[in-house]
């Protein structure tokens, strides 16, 4: 066993992973659950949110999505709105929003007695009366990757206030956690899955970064089963530059992946553009059509 995987942490995973099994021998083989949730991240039509958010989650819905993950939670408000009048507007088009990111940083820590600032306190408790389950921290600012190990403490201090308060705490990747190293030559993402407590954060993996910073997903489905309870779903293209692009235009293989929906852990599906062949609207619309027939 390696050294810095605890034997807390080795058993826990180990467990997770006989349970995997033992629900997988009762399915026949390539069986993959269908979803309960599929939702869409909201920086995918993020100029459209600008001009007109009402117009732009009534199209959501009207394509069929239920869920829908903002971001920009820590700032006060979303799409300019109070926190209470987006959560009515979204009540008013059938949508929730299990998920949001919000950035966490240094800056949202207290080194004098550990914990996160009342600040940031404040919008982790308005978060449980909008019926929001993860609170997922989107990004890790080129300036603070070197100092992984006092994001360590960042992470803890926040997983515990929103346990506390009835929510989880998770980390959303993109291809740098896969290709720098702490310092101890792990992975940052290494780092992240086995310093901060399972119980404390869950992961939302992005399947298109995993896949284009040449890793595959199904290797840590299986390193770290039931860790990833989200996933961004967005494909790569076939080209030089491995741009994102809608689901099912690209190279990445979803069905297979998410024949391991189960040992993953996986519950919530998002749907998320940065590249787009068409218009923002259209490339959701298509993404979501794209992903149903994943399954």
């Amino acid at each position: 066993m390696p050294s810095h995987l605890s034997r807390r942490n080795f058993l826990k995973t180990s467990a997770l992973a006989t349970a995997g099994v033992a629900l997988a021998a009762h399915r026949p083989f390539g069986y993959t659950p269908p979803p309960t949730h599929i939702g869409v991240q909201l920086w995918s039509v993020r100029e459209d949110m600008k001009k007109d958010p009402a117009g732009t989650l009534a199209a959501v819905a009207k394509m069929g999505y239920r869920e829908v993950e903002p971001f920009g939670y820590d700032s006060g408000t979303l799409f300019g709105l109070s926190y209470q009048d987006f959560g009515k507007l979204l009540k008013d088009n059938g949508l929730t929003m299990p998920s949001t990111h919000s950035s966490v940083t240094l800056k949202n820590y207290k080194e004098a007695g550990g914990d996160i600032t009342d600040e940031t306190k404040k919008w982790v408790d308005a978060a449980a009366g909008l019926g929001l389950k993860y609170l997922i921290n989107p990004y890790i600012p080129d300036t603070e990757r070197a100092e992984i190990a006092k994001l360590v403490k960042v992470y803890q201090a926040m997983g515990r206030y929103c346990k506390k308060a009835g929510l989880k705490f998770g980390y959303h990747n993109h291809d740098f956690e896969f290709e720098k190293r702490g310092p101890d030559g792990r992975l940052l993402i290494e780092w992240l899955l086995h310093e901060v407590d399972p119980a404390l954060m869950t992961m939302e993996m992005d399947i298109y970064w995993v896949h284009h910073a040449k890793y595959n997903p199904l290797d840590w489905f299986r390193l770290y089963p039931g860790r990833w309870e989200l996933c961004h779903a967005k494909d790569q293209a076939d080209s030089d530059k491995g741009e994102s692009i809608e689901v099912g235009d690209g190279v990445i293989d979803f069905k297979k992946i998410f024949q391991q929906s189960q040992q993953a852990g996986l519950q919530y599906y998002v749907v998320e553009l940065e590249n787009y062949r068409t218009t923002p609207v259209q490339g959701i619309d298509k993404s979501r059509k794209g992903l149903l027939t994943m399954f």
